[in-house]
């Protein structure tokens, strides 16, 4: 079930915060499919130069009805957030066919990074918790603001 988690306005933030770009209040379906498990969680971002980079991630969770949380190391993805803001990450529930695959893909803009304090240490302890020594390699919190939830199989159907 969807928990509250500590928003962006409680992260002891970085020196960018970015601005602009209004945040939506995700669906229950939307809460739905970011607390199943097994889930994948696809984001893509963009460099200056528009390289895209896609990658993996299993640390996205809500933190609260219009915010999208992440813990990631040092990488293409970071760097790519901390020169272009917008991304997107497709969060896959896999079926047996891709018919039967569900999930949403969520527009998304960065609000604000942390790389200490206690919501970062909550943050990586939850995920620790899961993946064991694994998280280590996870160094920066980033709170994104939900700018658009579409469905992963756009029927019509609305999410």
């Amino acid at each position: 079930m969807f928990r509250q988690r500590a928003s962006c306005d409680r992260v002891r933030l970085n020196s960018f915060i970015i601005k602009g770009g209004k945040s939506m209040k995700v669906s229950e379906k939307v809460r739905q499919i970011l607390s199943t498990e097994p889930r994948w969680n696809v984001l893509a971002t963009t460099s200056p130069e528009g390289k895209v980079n896609i990658a993996m991630f299993g640390s996205v969770e809500l933190s609260d009805d219009e915010t999208l949380i992440a813990m990631l190391g040092d990488n293409r993805s970071y760097t790519n957030l901390k020169s272009n803001p917008l991304a997107a990450c497709m969060v896959i529930l896999p079926g047996q066919t891709g018919m039967q695959t569900q999930g949403c893909r969520l527009y998304l803009r960065v609000r604000a990074t942390a790389d200490d304090g206690e919501v970062w240490e909550q943050c990586k302890a939850r995920i620790k918790s899961r993946i064991g020594n694994a998280a280590e390699i996870l160094k920066h919190y980033v709170c994104f603001g939900v700018l658009e939830a579409r469905p992963l199989l756009d029927l019509g159907q609305g999410i």
